[in-house]
This record gives C-alpha cells, sequence and structure tokens, in this order.
C-alpha cells in the first residue's frame, strides 16, 4: 500500500503522464493565447464529469434499493420468503428446489437479480436524471459562488468552485493538480465557457445512461443492491443443520438461531442410518425424541438429537412433537423423493399416503397460512 502510494505521488510519473497537456499549455502562454474555453473543457473532462459518474453510481444504488422495496414482495422479510417459495411452486421442478436448498444464498441472490433486471428492464433513467440535474444545479451555483468572489486568478477561481461542492462530488485531486498548471485564462471567459461545458458534459452523460443497461450499471454501483436487499430481507443466511431450513432471527448481529417452521430433514440430505432411506421427520419432532444422528464434526459418531446444542450451539429448534412439516414440504417431498433419492445417493422415503394427494393449490394455501397471506 505505501509502495502504490509513492507511485501514485511520484513527481516524475504525473510529469511523463502530462508532458502532452502541460506542452500545450505552454505553447499557449508562450504565444499568448485566452485558455478560457480550453481549461474550461479541460475542468469539466477531467475532474467534474468523473466526480459526477462517481456521484451518480453512489446513488444509484440506494434508488434501486428503495425502489424495489416499494413492491409487495420486497416490503418485508415475510413477504419476500412467502414470494421466492411461491416462486418455486410456480415453476415446480426439482432442480429449482435442490438449487434453493443447497445454494441457498446464491440462489436468493440470484432470484433478486432477476427482479431487478425485470423491474428496471425497461431503460427508465430517471433516477439517474434526478442525480445528474441536482450536480449540474451545484455546479451552476458554485460557478456563480465562485464570480461573486472575485478572485485574483484561475486556481483561485476553481479552488472556490471546488470548495462548494466537496460535500457532494469527490473530485480527484491528482486531475486537479495537472489542471492548475500553467493557466492564463480570463475569469469571466473561462465561468462562460465553464457553465457552456457543464450543460454540454450534461446531456453527453445523460445519452451514456440511456445506452447503457441495468445490467451494466449495477457492476459500477458502489453498493450492491443484491446484497443489501439480501442481509435486509433474509438476515444472516444460515440454514438449520438439519432440515436446511434459513434461520428466521433477521439481521446479522443475533447470536442464536432460529426457524419456526422446520423441513422433513431429507431436504437437508438427513437419511436413517440402518435403511439408507431418506428421513421425513422434522427437527422439532426429532430433538423432543431419545433418537440419534450421525454427527458430521465427529466423524459420523452417533449423537442424541437432544443434545445437538452440544454440536449446534448457535441453533435453537424448539422441542415439540405435535409439530409437522407444512403442507408445502410434504407436497414438494412426496413429488420429488426419488429426485432427492438419487441426488443425495439415498434411497426414497417412505411417504404416507396422504402426503401423495396433496395438490399445488394445497401446498400454496399451507404456503400462504405459514406466512399469514391473507
Amino acid at each position: 500500500m505505501h509502495q502504490d502510494f509513492i507511485q501514485k505521488k511520484d513527481p516524475y510519473r504525473c510529469l511523463n503522464e502530462n508532458k502532452g497537456k502541460f506542452l500545450a499549455d505552454f505553447k499557449d502562454v508562450f504565444h499568448n493565447v485566452d485558455q478560457c474555453q480550453k481549461k474550461a473543457e479541460e475542468f469539466t473532462d477531467r475532474c467534474l464529469k468523473p466526480a459526477v459518474e462517481d456521484f451518480v453510481n453512489r446513488s444509484l444504488g440506494p434508488d434501486i434499493i428503495g425502489e424495489m422495496r416499494t413492491s409487495e414482495q420486497f416490503s418485508t422479510r415475510m413477504s419476500f420468503q412467502y414470494s421466492v417459495l411461491l416462486d418455486l411452486l410456480s415453476e415446480d421442478t426439482f432442480e429449482k428446489y435442490q438449487s434453493f436448498i443447497s445454494s441457498y444464498e446464491n440462489y436468493v441472490k440470484e432470484w433478486i437479480l432477476n427482479k431487478i433486471l425485470e423491474r428496471f428492464s425497461n431503460g427508465s433513467t430517471v433516477f439517474e436524471e434526478q442525480h445528474l440535474q441536482s450536480c449540474v444545479n451545484s455546479m451552476n451555483n458554485a460557478i456563480q459562488k465562485a464570480k461573486t468572489e472575485k478572485s485574483g486568478n484561475i486556481k483561485s477561481f476553481v479552488e472556490v468552485i471546488c470548495q462548494e461542492l466537496v460535500d457532494k462530488l469527490v473530485i480527484s485531486q491528482d486531475a486537479l493538480g495537472a489542471f492548475m498548471t500553467l493557466n492564463k485564462a480570463d475569469q469571466e471567459q473561462f465561468a462562460h465557457w465553464l457553465t457552456e461545458c457543464v450543460t454540454e458534459m450534461a446531456q453527453t452523460l445523460r445519452e451514456k445512461f440511456k445506452k447503457t443497461d441495468i445490467q451494466t450499471k449495477l457492476q459500477s454501483l458502489h453498493v450492491n443492491p443484491q446484497d443489501e436487499l439480501f442481509n435486509t430481507l433474509i438476515g444472516c443466511g444460515e440454514q438449520c443443520p438439519f432440515c436446511k431450513a434459513p434461520c428466521e432471527a433477521g439481521g446479522t448481529a443475533h447470536t442464536e438461531h432460529f426457524a419456526s417452521l422446520h423441513r422433513p430433514q431429507a431436504l437437508g440430505r438427513y437419511r436413517w442410518s440402518n435403511t439408507n432411506k431418506l428421513c421425513i421427520d422434522i427437527c422439532s419432532s426429532l430433538v423432543n425424541s431419545d433418537i440419534s444422528f450421525l454427527c458430521i464434526e465427529r466423524e459420523y459418531q452417533s449423537h442424541p438429537y437432544k443434545g445437538y446444542k452440544e454440536m449446534y450451539p448457535d441453533w435453537k429448534i424448539q422441542a415439540d412433537a405435535s409439530l409437522q412439516a407444512s403442507d408445502y414440504w410434504k407436497y414438494v417431498m412426496a413429488k420429488f423423493n426419488d429426485e432427492f433419492a438419487a441426488a443425495y445417493v439415498a434411497k426414497p422415503a417412505d411417504i404416507p399416503e396422504a402426503w401423495k394427494e396433496i395438490t399445488p393449490e394445497q401446498a400454496e394455501a399451507s404456503l400462504k397460512e405459514s406466512f399469514l397471506v391473507i
């Protein structure tokens, strides 16, 4: 890092990088040429334009997040989880369910991304336009302020502008330093041309924003909307060590994970050791039993479910033998029993006949009940 700083500030390197510009400036001074228009263009292109683009990119991430949160799907944590599961049910493919269970965070972030792309696929640049116009107004106000200061030279004039913009725009000091050399520009004329250049710059950026698709824009943002929405609506992203149900504690600051609705443990690859058949019992009933599980952390040694906290101290699983899996997961397990068995190198579970009779409509009704959707 220290070497990078030295390299970045090396006078010899800066001189070599800008020697063409320095030579042009020197010729202008030598030939007594006024530099107003040239300097205004240079200041706009090298200093203001990159700063404006950076400001838009810093602002657009929160804008996208805010816009997504206005939709019902992203309004609350429960609405979000309900929407993801409902979408899975509507597609109703084993591959989707397996991806959701085994690669939960990646799947959900990809789902969020697709919703963002869908929402902003119309090419709207309303947010960029708002921030661009805000920058233009600030720059024009700064120019007017600098004119009233009656600065002695362009260097002082530009310093006033930069000071006025410091709370909004991050102007490169390297670019600014290079600009400050050898200028012989009339202040009034410079202000005139700078105002013109700011207008032209705004139009150039406006056209650029319109031509750039949302996927490309997302790559330039300072804040990643996918990650922020995931952290807000999902939280820590941890899953139950047995059934892979996601933690519902919310946020990332909690010290204990929990899930109110556990799933058949087959979804977490658990099977009965004596038959190799997938296990459809749920965690809540198993931790209330005398049954043991083979613990990966202890090289598959047997460990009682009642003592699961010795292995997974960060998880709290409510012990209740009366609890059952929801009809949603019963439906999934019954429909894709053979597929899960093949994927997990196990034998299919013994599925109760009642599970096999659950329809997609009943599974959806169960989902609504679980997430209190009216």
